[in-house]
């Protein structure tokens, strides 16, 4: 038995604090069973938040660098949000209030990418001001599509989040893994999938890419979860080797196949963009490396021509995933695969080619992202009527309606306007910048992560205006590469000034005169 008074007086308030929690817990948790509501899978939410806040107010940024890219949803909260939004917000706040309470603790200073965020923020509101308003119709208000302005919101707070504090050089290595490798969790939706009752329950923390009722046939089935893991693993190798280092061979023999089996891995979701994706990637990479200039060029060329006319005799023998990701290519796809794939495309053009003549009328006030009662009404007559055989006009269907183009410019410009159009412009190419800079004058030892996170950017970007984007959630992602970069690399660089060779020349001059002859 203890007899130190200190160690004495914290057991007691540990048991005092710990058993009255047990307790609540213990009912509050038998209530779930007997009549599971969000109210009470709020409450085991809030207190377990509390027994875990000691570690939020000290680890709260790796948290939330590592909840960025992770797949889990808050089911237990109203309106299910992923993990991210929440953590954003709790790191955000303690960052504040530690700022407040310590003027040591500043933000990292990027005025560049502040300002287009700042005015980002009062065109959304002064939009919705204008238009509806920020509704909520999950807590009962009369006004939908809120969600939306949360989402821009929270994309924005992402940046402020992130560059609260730099990450310390000899740490780097880890938040590079923290931010990207939490993303290879989205495997866990789609195995669920596979898993008897009631190990499938994960699901509601990992939500699957497929149906329950679907029978699962790999290669058949569209398995985007699987896919999404494999890339982030590819991801990874890309930011942490380089294309030098993957295909390097020597001692690290094993990062070549493994890097290509990851990216043939990433066609089992059947997805024509991801193929757009990892081309764009690697060959931005390929470039920016500087590898154009040794003897990995003839052999990537050589490669891809043994790689293509491989493909061709073969496309046809490949699983119905893969060759729906291939579709878009002139080859010998299966029909079935093809039409699949057509019929995606198809009402994403019909639905583009009716709204774009709307543009011209939102451009100086957009239409905002609120829904009326009315606007929701017709979002349920569309969806009866989209197996109608008479075609309708696209942009009277539910997806346009409820604002999901699908279409980056059409998703800022519908909106928001010029205005929209102004603020998404003007953060992008800011940031753009920034990124540049860090690539060209950061340190050595992270230049490989630097190339990875600008020719990520390009290639999102470009993906945005020609194939698809999202105003609202793509905020999130080109926010979050900005803001880890200036946290990885402690700011914005700049070239460093050289030191004056004639200045020192003279202070020696001076000093030899000062000296008895």
């Amino acid at each position: 038995m203890t007899t130190n008074p200190a160690a004495l007086m914290r057991m007691l308030i540990t048991y005092a604090i710990c058993i009255p929690l047990a307790i609540v817990i213990g009912y509050v948790l038998t209530d779930v069973g007997n009549s599971p509501n969000y109210t009470n899978l709020f409450e085991v939410g809030f207190v377990v938040a509390i027994v875990l806040s000691p570690i939020f107010i000290k680890w709260h940024y790796p948290i939330m660098v590592f909840g960025l890219s992770c797949p889990m949803y808050l089911f237990f909260i109203k309106g299910t949000p992923p993990l991210w939004q929440v953590i954003v917000i709790i790191s955000l706040s303690i960052a504040i209030v530690e700022r407040a309470i310590n003027s040591k603790r500043r933000f990292i200073s990027a005025p560049s990418i502040v300002w287009p965020l700042l005015f980002t923020v009062a065109m959304a509101l002064a939009t919705a001001k204008l238009t509806g308003g920020i509704g909520l119709h999950q807590l009962g208000g009369d006004v939908s599509g809120g969600k939306k302005y949360i989402l821009l919101f929270l994309g924005i707070a992402v940046f402020f989040a992130l560059t609260s504090q730099k990450i310390p050089k000899e740490r780097r290595s880890l938040y590079v893994g923290l931010f990207i490798l939490s993303g290879v969790l989205t495997f866990v939706g789609d195995l669920a999938v596979m898993l008897p009752s009631p190990l499938n329950y994960i699901n509601f923390i990992f939500p699957p890419s497929i149906q329950n009722d679907v029978p699962v046939e790999i290669g058949q089935t569209r398995l985007g979860n699987f896919a999404t893991a494999a890339g982030t693993l590819a991801n990874f190798m890309m930011a942490r080797f380089g294309l030098r280092g993957i295909f390097s061979g020597g001692k690290n023999w094993w990062r070549t196949p493994a890097f290509l089996l990851l990216l043939i891995l990433t066609l089992l979701g059947g997805f024509r963009t991801i193929v757009f994706t990892y081309a764009a990637l690697c060959i931005l990479m390929f470039f920016l490396e500087g590898l154009h200039r040794t003897r990995l060029l003839p052999v990537f060329l050589f490669a891809g021509v043994l790689g293509i006319s491989l493909l061709v005799p073969l496309v046809h023998k490949l699983p119905f995933t893969f060759q729906r990701a291939l579709s878009f290519l002139p080859l010998d796809i299966d029909p079935l695969a093809a039409a699949d794939a057509e019929g995606s495309s198809e009402w994403r053009y019909r639905m583009w080619h009716d709204l774009w003549p709307q543009v011209p009328q939102y451009l100086l006030l957009g239409k905002g992202y609120a829904l009326s009662a009315t606007d929701i009404g017709m979002i349920g007559d569309s969806a009866l009527s989209s197996g109608a055989e008479v075609r309708m006009d696209s942009s009277q269907q539910s997806l346009a309606i409820s604002g999901d183009y699908h279409n980056g410019p059409l998703s800022v410009l519908m909106p928001f306007g010029a205005w929209g159009g102004i603020a998404f412009i003007w953060f992008t190419l800011a940031g753009l910048r920034v990124l540049y800079r860090n690539f060209k004058y950061g340190d050595p030892q992270i230049k490989t992560t630097n190339i990875f996170l600008l020719a990520n950017y390009l290639q999102h970007y470009f993906g945005f205006f020609f194939i698809f984007g999202s105003y609202s959630s793509d905020t999130f992602f080109f926010a979050g590469i900005i803001g880890f970069s200036i946290a990885l690399n402690g700011g914005v660089l700049g070239p460093q000034p050289k030191p004056n060779p004639t200045a020192g020349q003279f202070k020696l001059s001076r000093k030899n005169q000062l000296q008895p002859a």
